[in-house]
C-alpha cells in the first residue's frame, strides 16, 4: 500500500511545477529582470537579454539518471525485474523526480506508511502514521480555478523577426480546489468525543482539474528618452488565450446515520460533477496582461499585472448521482468565469561593482488575486573574471534554498546548482543537482 498510495495522483497533479534555469535555481528560484520573465511581465519582451548576464542555456535532463536507474524512482524495473520494482518502487519518489525532471534528486522522498484523518473543533487535518501533517493543500489550493489562466506546463517561442513582438504556444494542466469539509455537527461531536444517536453526519470532498493548449502574443517597446533622466522605461502588453480540452470539478458527499447507540451506520455516497473531455465539450478563454519595467543606473525594477480583464467559458456536462448510485442528472452545462481578477508580479535587481568583480542582488514576489501571497525569492551572484558564485532562498510551495556556480568563456558558459525544495505531501526537505550548457554567437 505504501508504494502505490500516491500513484493515482501522479498524472492528476502533473503540471504543478514550472521549469527554472540552473542559474535561477542557484539563486533560490529568483527570476531576474529580462526576457525570461516576460510571461509574468510583458514589458520584458523588449528588455536587453544580457543585461544581467548570459542566457539560461540548455538544461541537462539529469533526472533521467534516477528515472532510469534508481529502483525507488524508476518505473522501468516493472519490465526489467518485477521483484526489485515491488520491493523498492515508491510513487512519491517517482512523482517528485518527474516534476523536477532537470534535477538529479539526491534523497528522494518516501511515501507515508498510512494516511490518518483527524476531525476536531479546529477543523480537519491529515497526518501520516507518525502524526506528521501532510500538506495536501500545498498542491491543492482551497479555491476552485479562478478566471486567471494557469501558467503553461511547457511553451515554445516562435521567432517573429520583429523587435519586441513575442509569440508563444504551449499547454497547461492544473489541479485546484481540493478540500475536505465536515458538517458542523460532525466537527462538534467528534471534538467532544461522542457521536449522537440517530444523527446524520456529512463529509464533503472536492477537487478540480483543467488542461488544454495555450497561445500568447505580446508586444513591448522602450518609451522615448526623457531629457535629464538617466534611464529607460519599457512598457508592454500581451493577450493570453487557451483552448480547453479537459475539465473536472467534483463534489463527493459521504453520509452516515448513527444508530440508537451512536455507532455509525453504512456510508452512502452521492456526487455532483461538471466534466469536459475530448468529444464531451470544450473550453476557451482569454485575458489581458500589462507590464512596465524601469532600467535606471545600476538597477532594474519591474511590475507586471496579469489578468487585468479576462473571461473563461467551458461547455461540458453536469453529472449528479444519488446515494444509491443512480444517475439523477447527466445533461449539458456551462461554466463561465470573467471579470477583474489580477495577479501581481514584481522583481528588481541591482549590480554593484566591487574590487575586481561585480555583485548582483535580486528579489521577486508574486501576489495572487486579492493580494494573497504566492511566492517570493531573494538571491545574489558574485562575478570574478570567468567565475560566477550564487546563493539564494525563497518560498514557492515550500522553502527553497539554492547554491550555484558557473564558468563563462567567450561564446560558451556552463552552470551548476545545488537546490532544495519541500517534497509533495510529506514536506521532507529534498536536495537536487542541476546543470546546463549555453552557447552564444
Amino acid at each position: 500500500m505504501r508504494r502505490i498510495l500516491l500513484l493515482g495522483l501522479v498524472f492528476f497533479m502533473f503540471g504543478l511545477s514550472a521549469a527554472q534555469s540552473v542559474r535561477s535555481l542557484g539563486m533560490g528560484g529568483l527570476l531576474l529582470p529580462g526576457p525570461d520573465a516576460a510571461d509574468l511581465n510583458p514589458a520584458y519582451a523588449a528588455y536587453p537579454a544580457n543585461r544581467y548576464g548570459d542566457g539560461a542555456g540548455f538544461t541537462l535532463p539529469l533526472g533521467l539518471v534516477n528515472l532510469t536507474l534508481r529502483p525507488s524512482v524508476s518505473p522501468f524495473y516493472y519490465f526489467k525485474d518485477r521483484k526489485i520494482f515491488k520491493d523498492n518502487f515508491d510513487a512519491l519518489a517517482f512523482y517528485d523526480q518527474l516534476i523536477h525532471f532537470n534535477e538529479f534528486i539526491i534523497n528522494p522522498p518516501s511515501s507515508p506508511e498510512e494516511i490518518v484523518f483527524h476531525v476536531s473543533a479546529d477543523g480537519l487535518t491529515i497526518t501520516d502514521g507518525a502524526g506528521k501533517p501532510l500538506r495536501l493543500n500545498r498542491f491543492f489550493p482551497q479555491t476552485a480555478p479562478s478566471a486567471s489562466l494557469p501558467a503553461p506546463l511547457f511553451q515554445f517561442h516562435i521567432p517573429s523577426g520583429i523587435p519586441g513582438l513575442r509569440i508563444a504556444l504551449g499547454g497547461f494542466l492544473q489541479s485546484a480546489g481540493f478540500g475536505l469539509t465536515p458538517d458542523d455537527q460532525l466537527v462538534s461531536d467528534l471534538a467532544s468525543g461522542n457521536l449522537k444517536p440517530n444523527t446524520l453526519y456529512t463529509l464533503h470532498a472536492t477537487g478540480s482539474l483543467r488542461g488544454g493548449a495555450t497561445a500568447s502574443i505580446g508586444f513591448s517597446t522602450p518609451l522615448p528618452s526623457i531629457p535629464g533622466f538617466n534611464g529607460h522605461i519599457y512598457t508592454g502588453g500581451q493577450i493570453r488565450s487557451f483552448y480547453g480540452l479537459l475539465y473536472a470539478d467534483t463534489i463527493v458527499t459521504a453520509q452516515t446515520t448513527t444508530d440508537s447507540s451512536g455507532a455509525p451506520g453504512p456510508v452512502k455516497y452521492s456526487s455532483n460533477s461538471f466534466y469536459v473531455y475530448p468529444g464531451k465539450g470544450q473550453g476557451w478563454g482569454t485575458q489581458l496582461d500589462l507590464g512596465i519595467a524601469l532600467d535606471y543606473d545600476k538597477g532594474s525594477y519591474g511590475l507586471g499585472i496579469s489578468n487585468l480583464v479576462g473571461v473563461q467559458r467551458w461547455y461540458g456536462r453536469r453529472l449528479v448521482t444519488d446515494t444509491s448510485g443512480n444517475i439523477v442528472t447527466d445533461e449539458p452545462a456551462t461554466i463561465m468565469k470573467s471579470g477583474f481578477h489580477p495577479g501581481i508580479f514584481m522583481n528588481a535587481a541591482y549590480l554593484q561593482p566591487t574590487n575586481g568583480g561585480e555583485l548582483l542582488l535580486g528579489a521577486d514576489i508574486r501576489l495572487g488575486v486579492g493580494g494573497s501571497w504566492a511566492s517570493g525569492h531573494v538571491g545574489a551572484e558574485y562575478r570574478l573574471a570567468i567565475t560566477r558564485l550564487r546563493a539564494g532562498m525563497g518560498y514557492d510551495n515550500g522553502l527553497k534554498v539554492g547554491l550555484g556556480a558557473g564558468l563563462v568563456f567567450p561564446g560558451f558558459h556552463a552552470d551548476l546548482a545545488l537546490t532544495s525544495h519541500s517534497a509533495p505531501y510529506t514536506s521532507q526537505i529534498v536536495f537536487g543537482l542541476a546543470a546546463s550548457l549555453g552557447v552564444s554567437f
